[in-house]
């Protein structure tokens, strides 16, 4: 059963630019260790750094809270398997609201789109 669904959008532009003026603090807040060297050894990080972004909000919007429900941006990990599918790793209290809920099963599609400058991921949480 479907527990929950959340789909987010941004413009990689934005994520660049949130690069521009915060430089590596806005990196270091937002994306964890593997995160930062996935995105790093591609020839465009930015969008994958903006499909990152989109998913962590996404997984929010799935549980159905907002960044003021403590759980923090690091808690949210975005990795791929080796067949390069992208799947969400949760630490902390995202991992703690999942269990509460019995979520089983998280599921994630992301996509980017350099000429649309978007980044976009859907989240669907299952019992």
């Amino acid at each position: 059963m479907i527990d929950g669904i959340g789909i987010d959008i941004v413009k990689i532009s934005r994520i660049e630019a949130a690069y521009e003026k915060w430089g590596e603090r806005f990196i270091m807040r937002v994306f964890t260790e593997r995160e930062i060297s996935y995105c790093s050894r591609k020839k465009r990080p930015f969008q994958h750094y903006a499909s990152r972004f989109c998913a962590k909000e996404a997984f929010l919007k799935a549980l159905g809270v907002g960044k003021k429900s403590g759980i923090g941006w690091k808690d949210i990990e975005v990795i791929n398997e080796k067949s390069g599918k992208p799947i969400l790793n949760l630490y902390g209290l995202a991992k703690d609201m999942l269990a509460e809920r019995g979520v089983k099963s998280v599921y994630l599609s992301l996509s980017h789109d350099e000429k649309a400058d978007i980044g976009i991921a859907f989240v669907i949480l299952e019992k």
